[in-house]
C-alpha cells in the first residue's frame, strides 16, 4: 500500500493517517463491502472517471425537493416553487461550455425524463404532503440536515473518538410523531420486497439513531418515497421503514465491531480484499484494478480514475 497522507480531510485523524474518526453510513458501507474498496474509494479518493447518470438523476432530484421546501415555507404557492425548481433542474441540465443540454447514454435517465419525473413527483407527493417539514430554531425548514455526534466509540490506535455524521433529507411531523423522510430512485417495481431491502440497513439505522440524539427527537420511522423511473413514466409509492430500539442498539453494537476493524486496518495498513462483493451492486467499480498483478494497481488507479475528497464533515443546509 502507498504512504498516506489524509491531513487535507478533516474526517481522518491527523495522528494516524488512515484512520477515518468521523464515520458516515456511504464509509461504513464501503468497508463493510471491501475494505480494499473502502481504501481506494474514501482513503485514497478515487472514483470512476465516467460521470454516473444514476448519481446525477438523484441529486438533482433530492435537489429539487429540498429547494422546493424553501420555496413553500417562504410562503410560495406549489406552482411557483414548482416553477423555481424545473428552472434550477434546467438549468443544472444545461452544459455551458458545450452549448447544448446534458446528454445522457442512458435510455431511461436522462433530461426529459428528470424534468418529467420533479413535475409528477411533486404534483403527486409534495403538493399536500401530510408529512409536514418540521422548523428549525433558525425558522428555516428543516431540510438537508447535516449532523454529527460522539459515537460513544474510541480508537484503540489513537484513543481519539469516533464521530457519527452525515445528511438527513428532511425532519416531518405528522399527528404529533416525527418522520425521517428519504427519496430512494429505482428500476425496479416499488413492491413490499423492495421497501423490505432497506431493513437490515446501515443508512436507516444510523439516521434513526442520529434523529435521536442529533435532534432529540424520537424517530416514528423512515418514510421512504419511492419513484420508479422507467422508460416514458415514473411511477410513485411511499413506505414506513421502520427501526425499532432493539434493532438500533444491536447496529450500534455491531458497528463497534466494525470500528474496530477499521482501526486495525488503518494501524496495520492493510486492507484485505473481500472477492465475494466484487459483483455487488452491479459489480465493484474497483474490480477492473484489483484484477491486476498488485504491483500495477497504482498505476491503473492514476490513469483510469478520477480523485475527490470524501469527507462527511463537510456540512450542507441548515444546522
Amino acid at each position: 500500500m502507498t504512504s498516506l497522507d489524509t491531513s487535507h480531510n478533516s474526517s481522518f485523524s491527523r495522528e494516524l493517517p488512515g484512520l477515518q474518526l468521523a464515520i458516515d453510513s456511504t464509509s461504513l458501507g464501503e468497508f463493510k463491502l471491501c475494505p480494499r474498496r473502502y481504501y481506494y474509494s474514501i482513503i485514497l479518493g478515487y472514483q470512476p472517471r465516467a460521470e454516473s447518470v444514476h448519481l446525477k438523476f438523484g441529486i438533482l432530484l433530492h435537489q429539487a425537493r429540498e429547494h422546493y421546501e424553501h420555496q413553500r415555507f417562504a410562503g410560495a404557492s406549489h406552482e411557483d416553487a414548482l416553477d423555481y425548481v424545473l428552472d434550477e433542474a434546467l438549468r443544472a441540465t444545461w452544459n455551458q461550455e458545450l452549448g447544448r443540454p446534458w446528454i445522457s447514454d442512458h435510455k431511461v435517465k436522462h433530461r426529459q425524463s428528470l424534468i418529467q419525473t420533479i413535475v409528477w413527483y411533486l404534483d403527486s407527493k409534495a403538493k399536500n404532503d401530510p408529512l409536514r417539514t418540521i422548523a428549525l430554531a433558525n425558522g428555516k425548514p428543516a431540510v438537508e440536515l447535516s449532523f454529527r455526534f460522539d459515537s460513544g466509540w474510541r480508537a484503540e490506535s489513537t484513543g481519539e473518538p469516533f464521530l457519527f455524521c452525515g445528511h438527513l433529507d428532511r425532519i416531518a411531523e405528522f399527528n404529533g410523531e416525527f418522520y425521517i423522510p428519504d427519496i430512494k430512485t429505482t428500476s425496479h417495481q416499488l413492491d413490499p420486497s423492495w421497501f423490505a431491502s432497506f431493513t437490515p440497513g446501515n443508512q436507516f439505522s444510523m439516521y434513526s439513531l442520529a434523529g435521536r440524539v442529533a435532534f432529540g427527537l424520537q424517530i416514528k420511522s423512515i418514510i421512504v418515497d419511492g419513484v420508479q423511473v422507467a422508460s416514458g413514466f415514473s411511477r410513485f409509492a411511499r413506505a414506513p421503514v421502520e427501526r425499532r430500539e432493539e434493532t438500533i442498539n444491536e447496529w450500534y453494537s455491531e458497528t463497534g465491531e466494525w470500528l474496530h476493524q477499521m482501526d486495525g486496518c488503518a494501524t496495520s495498513g492493510k486492507w484485505p480484499m473481500n472477492d465475494k462483493s466484487c459483483d455487488a451492486f452491479g459489480g465493484c467499480p474497483f474490480r477492473p484494478v484489483c484484477s491486476r498483478v498488485p504491483s500495477a494497481r497504482g498505476r491503473w488507479l492514476e490513469t483510469d480514475y478520477a480523485k475527490r475528497i470524501w469527507d462527511p464533515l463537510q456540512v450542507r443546509g441548515d444546522i
